[in-house]
């Protein structure tokens, strides 16, 4: 006679309106501590005596400290989760999708191609404004530095202080503690994922640009979405949100510039329509939200 599985418990926060309030405060908070972490660690370095000239500049010792404060957020955001999920959803970390199989690699790449190559593509249909930046210039203060250490820095800026922590609390446990509600799970966490970044400093100059630039964290949002109802891994959502970002590097560095507001709204149409279209028939065809306990 086979013993039949355990039953998951409910979790100690219903799902009501207030449920999920809570929860999407938990999730923005849980960022904001993080990235407030990190930004104490070089106040806190630039204390020691000498610790200026030995981590300033284009210094290897400067992008070590760097890499160490990318990777503060994500440790930050992965203990909040394990204890959230563990107190109050009773469940593992690896049900909201922390986990790595094979399969997931390649989730993570589909996702990162999605995305960077949309962007790219809305990029150089638009009409330039201004040439191509010379040269490592479009890197910024950093152009000096070796370019291996560079690039570390910018994937370790896309994936390890953006992506992986900003998906594993939407796309991944937010998403996910509203699994039994998909419709309204994708609506609460695409409009509150783009609501935080009304705050973000992507160069915009208005009232009226903070809200056009939304179309970009709206875009991707929709796509990471909808490319993590297929392929049943949140490192799919992970490597669409990374994607954006590497994209962009490489539209600032090789493409002619262009209007800002004109390539947020474009981009952010493209990607919203093509994720919407994959979240759409996914729920349509009974992909639900995936359960990393299955």
């Amino acid at each position: 006679m086979t013993t039949p599985p355990p039953t998951a418990e409910a979790p100690r926060l219903g799902l009501g309106a207030l449920g999920i309030i809570v929860r999407v405060l938990v999730a923005i908070g849980t960022l904001v501590i993080g990235n407030l972490v990190a930004g104490l660690l070089p106040v806190l370095v630039s204390l020691i005596p000498g610790a200026v000239d030995v981590f300033g500049g284009t210094s290897p010792w400067g992008f070590a400290l760097a890499l160490v404060v990318q990777a503060a957020v994500l440790l930050v955001v992965v203990l909040a989760v394990r204890l959230w999920a563990r107190w109050f959803e009773r469940a593992p970390i690896r049900a909201v999708g922390w986990r790595w199989a094979r399969r997931d690699a390649l989730a993570l790449f589909l996702g990162v191609t999605v995305a960077a190559l949309t962007l790219l593509a809305v990029r150089a249909l638009l009409p330039a404004t201004g040439s191509v930046p010379e040269g490592a210039s479009a890197l910024g203060d950093q152009s000096a530095a070796p370019v291996p250490l560079l690039i570390a820095f910018y994937l370790g800026l896309a994936f390890l202080q953006q992506s992986i922590p900003e998906e594993l609390l939407f796309r991944g446990w937010l998403l996910w503690s509203l699994r039994g509600r998909p419709v309204l799970a994708v609506t609460v966490v695409t409009l509150s994922f783009t609501a935080i970044h009304l705050v973000s400093n992507g160069g915009q100059q208005s009232a009226v640009e903070h809200v056009l630039y939304l179309a970009l964290p709206l875009g991707f949002s929709l796509l990471a979405t909808g490319l993590l109802l297929w392929t049943g891994s949140l490192w799919a959502a992970i490597g669409v949100h990374g994607g954006f970002h590497v994209g962009n590097y490489l539209a600032t560095a090789a493409l002619p510039q262009v209007d800002a507001v004109l390539s947020w709204v474009a981009i952010g149409v493209v990607q919203a329509t093509l994720g919407a279209v994959l979240v759409i028939v996914a729920l349509a065809r009974g992909r639900g939200i995936p359960d990393g306990r299955d």
